[in-house]
């Protein structure tokens, strides 16, 4: 007979196996690399692989930065909205969008800002959605649009950030 911890380090073991791997990359007529993963999923391919210590965007995603403006998980949404400087500070503005079945109580996401070159400036989270907690009208239920507050960024050089290359990965979306 099998004891519950080892039934419970068999699921864990294999359950770390489970993230989603590169099958294939495929090139779009307008030259746009996506990458084919084996859960059947696809995404944009948005930096270079020259050089594997610095991130920097692919010339067609440079050419088309609404393809790293957008991101989607578990049937949330969240997409840039726009930017606005106050002296050296930048502010950042998102919509989130639910189409899920569950109600959404907090969205991380990780913010990677390039400058104008495509070059890497820094990555950051933030909750771009939150809840509070026992009030349901500030749930986000299905089929309801949001705008996040303003997220204030430090340290970026608006002559360089001209372009607003930015890319959004949810990093973690919590229902009920």
């Amino acid at each position: 007979m099998f004891n519950k911890a080892y039934i419970i380090a068999f699921c864990l073991l294999f359950s770390l196996n489970a993230a989603a791997k590169e099958m294939s990359r495929m090139t779009l007529e307008d030259g746009t690399e996506i990458m084919l993963n084996d859960d059947f999923t696809w995404q944009y391919v948005l930096l270079t692989e020259s050089e594997p210590l610095t991130a920097q965007l692919t010339p067609a995603v440079m050419a088309n930065s609404a393809l790293m403006t957008s991101t989607v998980s578990q049937g949330v949404r969240v997409t840039f909205k726009s930017a606005q400087w106050d002296d050296e500070e930048l502010g950042l503005d998102f919509s989130i969008d639910n189409t899920s079945a569950l109600t959404v109580l907090k969205v991380t996401v990780a913010a990677t800002l390039f400058d104008d070159g495509g070059n890497k400036i820094t990555t950051t989270e933030f909750n771009v959605w939150q809840a509070q907690n026992r009030l349901s009208e500030t749930y986000l239920r299905k089929n309801q649009q949001r705008d996040s507050r303003t997220f204030k960024l430090d340290g970026i050089d608006p002559a360089q950030w001209q372009k607003q290359f930015i890319s959004l990965n949810i990093i973690a979306v919590e229902t009920r």
